[in-house]
């Protein structure tokens, strides 16, 4: 015989579990509502909305070529690091050393204002020159009388440089800790068998090694995801500068960083319950095998 009872209890305690340890999801996604709901009837608040939602594709473009140029210089920097060639040990310390050591903001400015505009007056004094120009997009009816200059180099690329080159060294730690966290045992046996170094990195311990830092990345994503805010300092129009834009044209700055803040919140938080959920899924299955 069915007993009400008994499962109406078990609904009503499963309902206090969610709210015990996921109370606050359950209140940010009744957060989220509200303010859909706001920026769809209030005028003020859809143009807001309107005017700063296309920096999200900057914003996006900014985080995931920055990562990916980065998770590529970190892998290098860590060999590097973990080298027993003194100079490129040194070298790839110093670099780690140094980014580690400079406010991201600093990194940007330098970026954006001193390392472009000499290298860009290097390449117009080199053969260079004319390939540069196409590359960047110049005019090729004015190629051949012009130079390049620092306003043809997007803002985007520097500051995609920049944020690369900076989380590139922060990667480069969790890489060499991750390698570092594998035993010496199953290079041995990878040698035994009969690869050489780079057949055993490759084969044998990297991919160990990747799997045991995924979470650390994909925090390292996030925190990427929010530092582009600081392109806004070189005019990148992302959705800070749009939104810094936006208030200071209309005098409106509690309805630009409510949707800012919205869509931050949003971005993070998912990316956030994402990464959870890859660290509960490693740690499963690290218990099955």
């Amino acid at each position: 015989m069915y007993d009400s009872s008994r499962s109406s209890d078990r609904f009503v305690k499963q309902v206090g579990q969610l709210f015990s340890r996921r109370g606050w999801l359950v209140a940010f996604f009744l957060f989220d509502v509200l303010i859909i709901y706001s920026i769809f009837t209030d005028a003020v608040l859809t143009d807001a909305w309107e005017f700063i939602i296309p920096g999200i594709g900057v914003t996006i473009q900014i985080t995931v070529w920055s990562f990916l140029l980065a998770l590529i210089i970190g892998l290098v920097t860590a060999f590097g690091r973990i080298s027993k060639n003194p100079l490129i040990y040194n070298i790839a310390t110093l670099y780690v050393e140094i980014f580690r050591g400079l406010p991201l903001l600093v990194i940007i400015l330098i970026f954006a204002f001193v390392i472009t505009p000499a290298i860009v007056d290097w390449i117009a004094q080199s053969p260079l020159d004319n390939l540069a120009q196409t590359i960047f997009g110049v005019n090729p009816e004015t190629i051949a009388t012009t130079s390049l200059r620092t306003r043809d180099i997007d803002s985007v690329w520097r500051i995609m440089l920049a944020f690369a080159l900076t989380y590139g060294a922060f990667m480069s730690e969790v890489f060499r800790a991750g390698i570092e966290s594998i035993g010496r045992g199953q290079m041995e046996a990878a040698r035994s068998l009969g690869m050489n170094y780079a057949q055993s990195m490759r084969h044998v311990i990297l991919p160990q090694a990747i799997r045991n830092v995924l979470p650390a990345l994909a925090n390292n994503f996030v925190f990427l995801l929010k530092d582009t805010s600081l392109a806004s300092t070189v005019a990148v129009k992302e959705i800070s500068q749009l939104t810094r834009q936006y208030s200071s044209n209309n005098f409106r700055y509690p309805e630009g960083l409510l949707v800012l803040s919205f869509i931050y919140a949003n971005l993070t938080i998912i990316l956030s319950t994402l990464t959870n959920y890859l660290e509960v899924m490693l740690q499963t299955d690290k218990k099955g095998g």
